[in-house]
């Protein structure tokens, strides 16, 4: 086997057991509950020893949870180009939010609604919950600042960016009850709400 073939394989490799993971994490935690579920039970679940399991997390926390600062650059870069940059205005934030909620890792997959589910229904993750909004908050806001030349923002520039986010949080609490909806049909509805 060539030395081409073998990163290929070995990523295929890391892929599937990441995938593993996450599969036997979330039936786990869907069954017994996040908290009661053992980080030794989610590796004997997936065929791996605990050290296999943190190699590609850190915490079970981390299974739930995309990388934040990932999140908040992608949000972000929607943002950044949308169609209506005239404006910074929750009205003109819809279309750049509706259209990341559409790409949030998880809500196209199978397991979406469900892991969805797991973060807003567990109360041990509501503080982490917390920061990855206040991430996505404070990089929009600095992002509609410097859109207006200015180096941090005005209470206006984190006003407008709490409110697109809250829709988007909104979106993201209601969506596990609000079947066959989408998620980001749920979140230009709560724009609608926000801008009426």
């Amino acid at each position: 086997m060539s030395a081409e073939a073998r990163p290929g394989l070995r990523e295929r490799n890391r892929a599937r057991t990441y995938a593993e993971i996450t599969e036997a994490a979330l039936d786990l935690f869907t069954r017994q509950g996040f908290d009661a579920t053992t980080v030794d039970e989610v590796a004997a679940a997936a065929g791996i020893s605990a050290a296999t399991f943190f190699r590609y997390f850190a915490t079970k926390e981390d299974v739930l949870f995309t990388d934040e600062s990932a999140s908040a650059a992608e949000l972000v870069a929607a943002v950044a180009g949308r169609s209506d940059r005239s404006r910074s205005s929750v009205r003109a934030l819809a279309e750049p939010v509706v259209a990341f909620a559409e790409s949030i890792p998880g809500p196209t997959s199978p397991n979406g609604r469900r892991l969805t589910e797991l973060v807003m229904t567990t109360p041990s993750l509501a503080s982490r919950s917390l920061r990855i909004r206040l991430h996505w908050d404070r990089d929009v806001a600095a992002q509609l600042a410097s859109e207006d030349g200015l180096a941090s923002p005005e209470l206006r520039h984190t006003v407008v960016a709490s409110v697109a986010v809250s829709c988007l949080t909104s979106g993201l609490r209601h969506w596990p009850d609000s079947s066959p909806r989408t998620l980001a049909s749920l979140v230009e509805e709560a724009f609608e709400h926000a801008t009426r």
